[in-house]
This record gives C-alpha cells, sequence and structure tokens, in this order.
C-alpha cells in the first residue's frame, strides 16, 4: 500500500493520488531535487518478491511504458516522461504535471461540447497520436479519461499504459483497452495498429458531439463486443442537429470496422479537420465550425473555469464573460450550443439572491434566437 509523503529514490515525494490507470495509481508528487511539482505513475506487480515469469512480465510492461513514452520529447499533445525505476517492490515513471482536468469531466452521460471544443481538442490529439505512431508507439487506450484538457484550454494525451512499441519483438499486448473505446481488431485478439487508436479517437469524437460512445448505453460487455464487431452507430451528425456533414461523415469514416477502410493516420485526419474549418457568409450554408474566434474563446474559457464557481460567480464581469462565450460559441457554428449556454446563464442570474432580472431576460432572449437559427 503506497501512502501520501514516501518518498521514492530519495527524490520523488507522493503527495496525494490523482487516481488509478490501467496498470497503477497516479500521484501528484513533488521533484525534491527541481523543487517541481510532477506526476508520478506507480505500481506494485502482482506477486512481488515472489519471481515469476509473470512478475517479469509486468516489469516489462512497466518498463515498455516508460520506454514509449521517453521516446516522444518536446510535444506539444503528449505528456512527456522525466524519469522511471524501482523503488524496493514499487515500479514508478516521473511525468510532466499537467494543471487540467481530463475530457471525461466535459463529456459523457449525455453531456456535449461545444463544436469548436470538438474540433479544436481532436486537432491537438491528432498531433498527440501523430508524434506517437512517429516515435513507433500505439497508445492502445485512447479514452476520454487519457486527455487532459490543460488550463489554457489544449488537449494533452496521457498514460500509456497499455502502449506497444511498433518494432517490440511481442506481438501482442496486455488487453483489449477500455471496452466502450475498443477496435474491433483488438477485440478479435489482434495487436493493434495506428489506425485502431484511430477507431479509438473516434469513439471519442463521437461523445464529443452527442454526449455518448457510439455504443455507449450498453453496459453489457458482450453486447459492447458485439456492437463494436457488428453494428453501425447512428451518424453523430443525426443525433445532434447543427453539425456540419463533413465532421459527421469524417468520425464515421474512423468508426469503420475493418481497419483498411479507416483514415490511413492521425495527421489525415487532422487535414480533414481542417477543411471543416471554414466560415460562410452564406446564411443557407452547411452548418460549419469557424475557428476564427478560438484564441478568445480559450482566453474566455480560463477566466469562467476560475471565477464561474467561486465568490465572484455573480460578478458582473463573470456573467458577461459567460455571455460573450455563448455568443461566441454560436458564431463559430455551434447555434445549440450557444442556446444551451445562454439558457444556464439565464438560470443562474434568476436564482441570485438578489436575481438578475434584466441580465435574465436578456440570456434568454438570446437563447431562444439562438435556437430559431437555420441548421
Amino acid at each position: 500500500m503506497v501512502e501520501p509523503g514516501r518518498v521514492l529514490d530519495r527524490r520523488y515525494r507522493l503527495d496525494e493520488p490523482l487516481g488509478r490507470g490501467a496498470q497503477g495509481s497516479v500521484w501528484l508528487g513533488r521533484d525534491l531535487r527541481l523543487d517541481c511539482p510532477v506526476a508520478v505513475k506507480v505500481a506494485t506487480p502482482r506477486g512481488a518478491g515472489e519471481p515469476s515469469a509473470e512478475l517479469h512480465r509486468q516489469i516489462a510492461r512497466f518498463r515498455r511504458e516508460a520506454q514509449a513514452m521517453a521516446r516522444i520529447r518536446n510535444r506539444p499533445h503528449v505528456a512527456v516522461i522525466y524519469d522511471h525505476g524501482e523503488d524496493g517492490d514499487i515500479l514508478y515513471s516521473v511525468m510532466e504535471y499537467i494543471d487540467g482536468t481530463p475530457l471525461s469531466a466535459h463529456t459523457g452521460q449525455g453531456r456535449h461540447v461545444t463544436l469548436e471544443q470538438t474540433v479544436r481538442w481532436t486537432r491537438h490529439i491528432c498531433d498527440g497520436l501523430a508524434d506517437a505512431h512517429d516515435a513507433g508507439v500505439i497508445h492502445r487506450d485512447i479514452k476520454p479519461s487519457n486527455i487532459v484538457i490543460d488550463a489554457n484550454g489544449s488537449a494533452k494525451v496521457v498514460d500509456f499504459g497499455l502502449a506497444q512499441l511498433l518494432n517490440a519483438s511481442s506481438t501482442r499486448g496486455p488487453g483489449w483497452g477500455t471496452l466502450h473505446y475498443a477496435a474491433p481488431e483488438r477485440l478479435d485478439g489482434q495487436p493493434g495498429t495506428v489506425r485502431s487508436d484511430l477507431y479509438s479517437l473516434g469513439c471519442v469524437v463521437y461523445e464529443m458531439i452527442t454526449g455518448w460512445s457510439p455504443f455507449g448505453h450498453h453496459r453489457d460487455a458482450a453486447a459492447i463486443m458485439w456492437h463494436h464487431v457488428s453494428k453501425v452507430p447512428d451518424p453523430p451528425d443525426d443525433l445532434r442537429p447543427g453539425v456540419p456533414r463533413p465532421l459527421g461523415r469524417l468520425v464515421m469514416s474512423m468508426l469503420e470496422k475493418a481497419p483498411d477502410d479507416r483514415p490511413a493516420d492521425a495527421r489525415t485526419v487532422a487535414r480533414a479537420l481542417q477543411q471543416i474549418e471554414y466560415s460562410s457568409d452564406d446564411d443557407t450554408a452547411d452548418p460549419h465550425v469557424d475557428t476564427r474566434h478560438v484564441a478568445e474563446i480559450q482566453q474566455l474559457e480560463r477566466f469562467i473555469q476560475r471565477h464561474a464557481e467561486g465568490p465572484r460567480a455573480a460578478d458582473a464581469e463573470v456573467l458577461d464573460a459567460r455571455a460573450r462565450h455563448a455568443e461566441l460559441t454560436g458564431r463559430s457554428g455551434d447555434s445549440r450550443g450557444a442556446a444551451a449556454l445562454y439558457q444556464r446563464l439565464a438560470q443562474d442570474c434568476a436564482n441570485l439572491e438578489p436575481s438578475d432580472e434584466d441580465r435574465a431576460y436578456e440570456a434568454y432572449r438570446e437563447a431562444s434566437r439562438w435556437k430559431q437559427v437555420p441548421r
């Protein structure tokens, strides 16, 4: 049992647990030599202290993760590994600490994000996966909890706990990844390729758009596996009005059952996203994602995140920022997202003590306006 305060190799202090990964727990720690925060992944292999073939496989697996991540350096959308080692019966790897929240805190169970966020974060994830694939690394467990949205509104790919080096001698990695995001070929026992990561990413993007992974309503493992292998999900643009048809087609191409029918690589997906990012002055045009407002949206997101749940939540500056964020969401091509943000703002203003009736009325009016935008 790892306890807070333990120091690994007289250098890395474990301060508080952040969560559990595929093969261990992740801690917020501190590098006592450099006096800076780090993320430390620790694992105590089953059967530690009793040498066995399985123990050696677990240790080799953990080292392989560190080796895989160490091959990716100075890239903006992948968490960097700094060090790894052993301390008694504990294996550990030291990674960049990302001040942010997992994508799973924003999506799932019916929660979706704006179209601008969907496109922005998917491009970031594609950049991270492309760097990993260039280094010979398949992630093999892409899911919302393995994507962190940092304080600047950028997405980073983390936790290569199931990663396998493309040029490693072993052809079969541990497990399938997480079932709701697992590629059909992985469920069939195949080792997986870069296109397996793209299928999993397609499941994540589907969830960002609709609020559910393609087969997220199912809980039975056998049913989920059958659907991944045999069932074509409904197109996301059928489930959420206003989604650009090219974005829906791109997601469905990533969810093709046969790997060869999917996009060739993550950069191909990123290029397709660039083609979707256009603005139009023609109101009759196909719905689009206009990314001209990305910088301001990110700035507003940071400000709102800092203050919307704190003592300044009712300040005019914070409420104005939320209104501006809703407006830019609509201008970015997501009329439904804008309406939802205005609706939430209106409800919060009405519930203030004392209530801000003028601001609530204005927000309700703007929500109605965006609901009437053709889509």
